[in-house]
Formats: structure tokens, sequence, C-alpha cells
């Protein structure tokens, strides 16, 4: 990507500087948990269950077609459960795409007035998030998901992790700084958030948070290891 993004115009807005990435003022610290667990703020260290199914548009075709194809699912919309992924370029104007698709998504599912705004957020700064780590010319994909009362975004970017261990490292801070704005939405709204090597057939590194009420069957014992945020 070039050096810098310009300001994207929208709703709780940054600008979309690639290097050096913005600083922010360190969020609280929060003590560990008891069996050594980082804490929810901080991001968990592994990649939840609901990002190990790689994005509609990332799935492996299957080898047998159904015939007649499957009908679609004819259920009224619902705030407690659904999903929905885009696939964008990296630019400057995908944040507030995302953000305004998302302002819809949520408006017709009737979501909670509470959740919407932090949601909006979440979307507008991990669009951000995906284009620093994505080149011009190549795509980006976000899901935003609601499953068990907890409300989810991910995206994907194509930057895949580093070999090299030292410059994994660097790599793995960058991002844990252009990661500040989601960790601090995510604390507040008491849920986690953390990246890691996307799950294939996807490639790059998948990046995910979480707002809601208990976080039961966010991670599962199949998840691979990932970073904390």
């Amino acid at each position: 990507m070039s050096e810098s993004l310009p300001t994207v115009p929208a709703k709780s807005s940054a600008a979309l500087s690639v290097d050096p990435l913005p600083v922010r003022p360190a969020p609280r610290t929060s003590a560990s948990r008891p069996n050594g667990e980082l804490p929810l703020a901080a991001g968990r260290s592994t990649l939840p269950a609901y990002a190990l199914g790689s994005p509609y548009a990332l799935q492996v075709a299957s080898r047998i077609t159904q015939s007649p194809p499957p009908p679609p699912d004819l259920r009224e919309p619902a705030a407690s459960h659904f999903v929905y992924g885009l696939t964008l370029p990296s630019a400057t104007a995908t944040p507030l795409i995302a953000h305004e698709v998302a302002d819809a998504v949520l408006d017709v599912h009737e979501v909670e007035d509470e959740l919407v705004e932090p949601a909006l957020e979440l979307v507008h700064e991990l669009a951000i998030h995906a284009c620093r780590f994505t080149g011009a010319g190549e795509m980006i994909h976000l899901v935003l998901r609601r499953f068990d009362g907890v409300l989810q975004v991910m995206v994907h970017d194509t930057h895949p992790p580093h070999l090299n261990s030292l410059l994994a490292g660097q790599c793995a801070e960058r991002r844990r700084v252009s990661l500040t704005a989601v960790r601090e939405l995510a604390e507040r709204g008491g849920g986690e958030c953390g990246f890691a090597a996307a799950h294939p057939p996807a490639a790059g590194v998948c990046t995910w948070a979480s707002i809601g009420h208990d976080l039961v069957g966010a991670t599962g014992a199949g998840a691979a290891e990932g970073e904390a945020a």
C-alpha cells in the first residue's frame, strides 16, 4: 500500500495512515485470570471457533452438487442470529462502505440499540485495520455475525504471517498497535479481540473482535494458535 491513506469521513473516523501507525494511549491493564488466561479485554490466544469456518467467498466448492438446489433461508430476520460477509477492495472508501452496510444489516435485524453504535465502530475500525495489511488492488473480507448473544466482527487481510521470527515479532507488534481502538471497544463491550493465521482455504491473517455478554462457545478445543491483540 502507499505510505498513507487519507481520512475516511465516517463516524468515529480515524486516519488510515500506514507508516507509522497512529499511536493511541494504552488501554488500562487488566489482571490475569487465576487460570493464567489472558483477560478478555486483551484478547484470547486462540482463533475462535466461529472464525474457523471460512467466509463464503473463500469456501471450497463441494464435490457433490445437490439437485434441485437447496432453498434459501426463508425465516424472518432476527436480532439473535445472522451472518453477513462483505468482500471489499483495500481502499480509502472501504471503511465507510462497510460501516454503512453494517448499519443497514443491524437495522433490518432490529439489533438492540445499545449494541448498534459499538458494533458499527468495530466494523469501521476493523476495516481500517485490514486495509493497512492489504495492498492496493487486493481485497479484504469482513464478516458480521450474531450468535449466542455475542456480536462478532471478523476480517481477513492478505498479509501472510512471516516465517522469520524477527519479522514476525515486529509485524505482530504493528498489528497490536493498529488494533488499539478495536481492543478498547471490545473491552468496553465485555468481549475479546485477537488475530491469527487464517484457517485454510483462506490466506493471510484473520482478525476478530466481539462484544456482548457471556462469551460461551466463542472458542473451541480445535482452535488454532493466535496472538492477543
